[in-house]
């Protein structure tokens, strides 16, 4: 029975520091790739020199940007998919490299259950041992559960699996100024693609300095997904996740300008309104997700249904935005282990 062929895909800039581990790695591999697309995004150093070495070793393909323009990851990979020849398409940064047994774990997890293969990562600074990997990526909603959760924090990590056919239909890679692959996966997930992993973990994230941009508005820059997320969406339940999501980077700024308070409230959110140890300043009703109230100062945020229960309840804490209360704990950002807390693993 023949086996769904699998392409690695790898953006490099810069990347003559590592890419020979990243490469290194897919030599070594109990199944290998059956094709690696390489694209070289405008490097200034030996990547390239580098790259080359290996394609007396593996089956390699060189793509080199020689626009005017540097591609930004989201191009460099959208450029590589579009040479593969392969079924599969099995992401690997350049920064970071792979075990031994990852190319057979990922196809074998595929071929169980065909849909966006999630690696079970470590993580490695570059000397001493790999570590077993603590973030929130090691966990795994349960299938009914994955996109609300995906919408409340990313999960899938980057060196994932996927059919080169589904990407295809999704319209592939886009642009966005952050949180590309989140962008991918969303739509992966929406169109159908159950998440799975591998039993044992696979791929090695390499953690360094420049892995965490300084002072970049992360929070901001993820309200660019998930309001592109809402525009192509239109399941209220999915709407909702986008939004609470939204209200836990940004809080109420997330939602655009709210006109001050006016008009009838329904009586139960007028007395909670009345009971709330801030004066309400403004009032909102949204189409997704009911009742919007703000109120001075501290930066609360109390969404509410027309009976006064409380969706979700965000607060600002030195600059970020922290939901205290929450109706539907998927919908909470940085609980994507939580299935796999209260049940163990999946």
């Amino acid at each position: 029975m023949s086996r769904d062929t699998v392409g690695v895909v790898i953006a490099a800039m810069n990347s003559a520091a590592f890419i020979d581990q990243a490469l290194g790695s897919l030599a070594m591999q109990t199944t290998h790739a059956d094709q690696v697309v390489v694209v070289d995004d405008h490097s200034d150093d030996d990547t390239v020199r580098l790259v080359e070495r290996w394609r007396a070793i593996l089956p390699l393909t060189l793509l080199r940007n020689r626009g005017p323009r540097r591609l930004g990851v989201w191009g460099a990979r959208r450029a590589a998919i579009e040479v593969l020849e392969t079924d599969l398409v099995l992401q690997l940064d350049g920064d970071d490299l792979v075990l031994p047994h990852h190319v057979a774990a990922m196809s074998e997890t595929y071929a169980a259950s065909p849909g966006l293969i999630s690696p079970r990562p470590l993580a490695w600074t570059g000397q001493g041992p790999f570590r077993p990997a603590t973030y929130t990526k090691g966990g795994l909603p349960l299938p009914g559960d994955q996109l609300v959760q995906l919408l409340a924090q990313n999960y899938v990590v980057v060196g994932s699996l996927y059919a080169r056919e589904l990407y295809e239909r999704i319209g592939g890679y886009r642009q966005v100024a952050y949180g590309e692959e989140w962008d991918l996966w969303l739509r992966l997930v929406a169109a159908g693609a159950r998440v799975s992993k591998p039993d044992e973990p696979s791929y090695v994230y390499r953690v360094r300095a420049s892995s965490y941009a300084g002072g970049f508005a992360r929070n901001e820059a993820e309200t660019e997904v998930l309001n592109r997320f809402l525009g192509g969406s239109d399941h209220p339940v999915h709407r909702r996740a986008a939004k609470v999501a939204l209200l836990q980077r940004t809080g109420i700024a997330a939602l655009g300008p709210l006109a001050p308070v006016g008009g009838p409230l329904p009586d139960p959110v007028r007395a909670f309104a009345a009971g709330h140890d801030r004066a309400l300043t403004r009032a909102h009703h949204d189409p997704d997700l009911g009742w919007v109230l703000a109120f001075d100062s501290g930066g609360a945020v109390v969404v509410t249904d027309d009976a006064a229960r409380v969706i979700v309840h965000v607060v600002e804490k030195d600059g970020n935005y922290e939901a205290v209360e929450i109706a539907d704990p998927l919908m909470r950002r940085d609980a994507s282990s939580l299935r796999d807390i209260l049940w163990g693993e999946i």
